[in-house]
C-alpha cells in the first residue's frame, strides 16, 4: 500500500494510518440544543468543550445548524463576515465550517482539519469575522478522529510518480518527493511539469514584455555565466532531475524541451533580482567600500520593505514554547504561483517542508521546518556587496534546512561562501532546546 502524507503549513504531518479507530469526542442528543440570538449587529462565540487531540491526525467537526433571519453586516468587508458556523479555537480566522444563514432548516455541516495542537476547544458562532443579526440553533455537535483519509484527499485526486505524489487542496499544491537527488528531482519535475512552464513564462514576460523568448534567454545567460557553476553537485543533480522529469511529462517552452538551465534559472531568480542593488553596494579597486549601517535600515521608506517574519518564546508566548510566523510579500503576477508546499524525504539529511514555487529546490518565500525541529524564516534587509565566487543563496539555505540540526549549524552553513545576494536577517528556532 502506498503511503500518503498530509501536510500542514505549520508542521510536518506524518502518516495518518487508515486503520486508526474513529473516536467520538463529544456528542449532543437532539434535546441538547445551543441557541445564539442577536437583535442587533453583534458577534458571539461560545466555547463548548475542551478536547485532547493528537497532533498530525485528521479530525471532523460536525453539527446540525438551523437559522432564522440570520444575516451578516454588509459593511464588514474583510475578513468576510459570515452568519452561523463551527470552528476550533486553533483555527486561523480564515478557517471555519461552511456557513449557514438566512432562514434555513436543520442542515448538516462539517469541517475536516489536521490537529496542530494537543489541546483545543470546540466553538460555535453567530457573526464570525464580522457582525450578524438573527438566530442560530446548534445540535448534535460531534468531533471525530477520521480513520480514512480518502474523505479528506480523494484517492482519485492524488497523482503519483515513483515514490513521489501530489494533491491539491484549497488552492495549494502539496508535493512529496524522496530518495537520491536525481530521483527525487525527477518525481518533482514530472508531477509539476505544467506549473513549472506556467511560472517560467511569467518570469520571461516580466523580464521582457515585448519578447518573452528574448527575456528568458537573457535570464538564462546570466544564470549560466554567474550562477550555474556555483551550485553544489547534490542540488545540480536534483535540478537536472526536475528538468528531465518535466521533459518526460511534456514540458516545453518556445517549442523546445525544458532543460537544466531553465530550472537553475528558476532557482536563481531571487539572487538575480538583487543584482542591481548588489552591484551598487560592491566596491571596485578605486571606489572604496559602501556598507549600510544598522540605523540606516530604519530610514528605508516603508513601501520598500519586503518579507518579514518573527520568532518568540519564553514569557512572550502562551506556553513558553516557540511561535513562528512568516509574511510573504511578492508581486501578484507571479506571486500566485508560490502555492507549492514541498515535502522532501532525502536520502541524506533531514526531512524538510517548505513553501515555494513550481520547481523550487528552496523556499524563496523563506518558510522552512525540518524533522530535527529546526525552523527558519527571514526578514529581508538592505542589499550587501556581491561576491561572485560565493554560493547562491538558494543553495545555502536549502542545504541549511536539509542538514542543520541546531541553530549553530544553520548559521555556519549560511555564512560559508556567502555570495551576498538576497540579503536577509535569518530567524532560526530549535524546538529541541526551545531556543531562537
Amino acid at each position: 500500500m502506498k503511503k500518503i502524507y498530509l501536510l500542514s503549513l505549520l508542521i510536518v504531518i506524518f502518516l495518518i494510518p487508515i486503520y486508526s479507530e474513529t473516536i467520538v469526542i463529544k456528542k449532543n442528543n437532539s434535546e441538547n440544543i445551543q441557541l445564539i440570538s442577536h437583535e442587533n449587529w453583534k458577534q458571539t462565540t461560545k466555547t463548548l468543550k475542551s478536547v485532547n487531540l493528537k497532533v498530525g491526525e485528521l479530525y471532523r467537526l460536525s453539527a446540525k445548524i438551523k437559522t432564522e433571519n440570520a444575516i451578516t453586516n454588509a459593511i464588514d468587508r474583510y475578513p468576510t463576515s459570515i452568519a452561523a458556523c463551527l470552528t476550533m479555537q486553533s483555527f486561523p480566522f480564515t478557517n471555519h465550517s461552511p456557513a449557514v444563514g438566512n432562514n434555513t432548516d436543520w442542515k448538516d455541516i462539517s469541517v475536516e482539519f489536521i490537529a496542530t495542537t494537543k489541546e483545543d476547544k470546540i466553538r460555535i458562532h453567530l457573526g464570525y469575522n464580522g457582525k450578524a443579526k438573527g438566530k442560530a440553533w446548534f445540535k448534535d455537535i460531534n468531533l471525530k478522529k477520521v480513520s480514512d483519509i480518502s474523505s479528506y484527499i480523494p484517492p482519485e485526486t492524488v497523482k503519483w510518480f515513483d515514490k513521489g505524489y501530489r494533491y491539491d487542496d484549497k488552492g495549494w499544491i502539496f508535493v512529496h518527493i524522496e530518495g537520491k537527488p536525481y530521483a527525487r528531482g525527477y518525481q518533482y519535475g514530472y508531477l509539476l511539469s505544467e506549473e513549472i512552464v506556467s511560472y517560467l513564462k511569467k518570469l520571461a514576460y516580466e523580464e521582457d514584455k515585448d519578447n518573452i523568448l528574448r527575456g528568458w534567454n537573457s535570464l538564462r545567460r546570466f544564470t549560466d555565466s554567474i550562477m550555474l557553476r556555483r551550485y553544489e553537485d547534490e542540488y545540480i543533480e536534483e535540478m537536472k532531475g526536475i528538468a528531465d522529469g518535466a521533459k518526460k511529462n511534456g514540458a516545453k517552452f518556445s517549442g523546445r524541451d525544458i532543460d537544466l538551465l531553465d530550472i537553475v534559472t528558476l532557482n536563481s531568480i531571487t539572487d538575480i533580482g538583487s543584482i542591481n542593488s548588489a552591484l551598487r553596494s560592491t566596491a571596485n579597486s578605486i571606489s572604496g567600500k559602501n556598507f549600510f549601517k544598522t540605523e540606516d535600515e530604519l530610514n528605508i521608506p516603508l513601501k520598500q520593505h519586503k518579507c518579514s517574519g518573527f520568532l518568540a518564546n519564553g514569557p512572550a508566548t502562551k506556553d513558553n514554547k516557540i511561535v513562528f510566523g512568516q509574511i510573504f510579500m511578492w508581486g501578484g503576477y507571479t506571486g500566485v504561483h508560490w502555492n507549492v508546499i514541498c515535502d522532501i524525504l532525502p536520502e541524506k539529511g533531514n526531512r524538510i517542508v517548505y513553501e515555494t514555487y513550481p520547481g523550487g529546490i528552496h523556499s524563496g518565500a523563506d518558510f522552512y521546518i525540518n524533522s530535527s525541529g529546526i525552523m527558519i524564516g527571514e526578514t529581508t534587509v538592505s542589499q550587501t556587496p556581491f561576491n561572485q565566487d560565493g554560493t547562491p543563496q538558494s543553495n545555502r539555505i536549502r542545504k541549511a534546512a536539509q542538514y542543520a540540526n541546531s541553530i549553530d549549524d544553520v548559521a555556519k552553513i549560511l555564512k560559508f561562501k556567502n555570495n551576498g545576494m538576497y540579503t536577509n536577517d535569518w530567524l532560526i528556532g530549535d524546538t529541541k532546546t526551545n531556543e531562537i
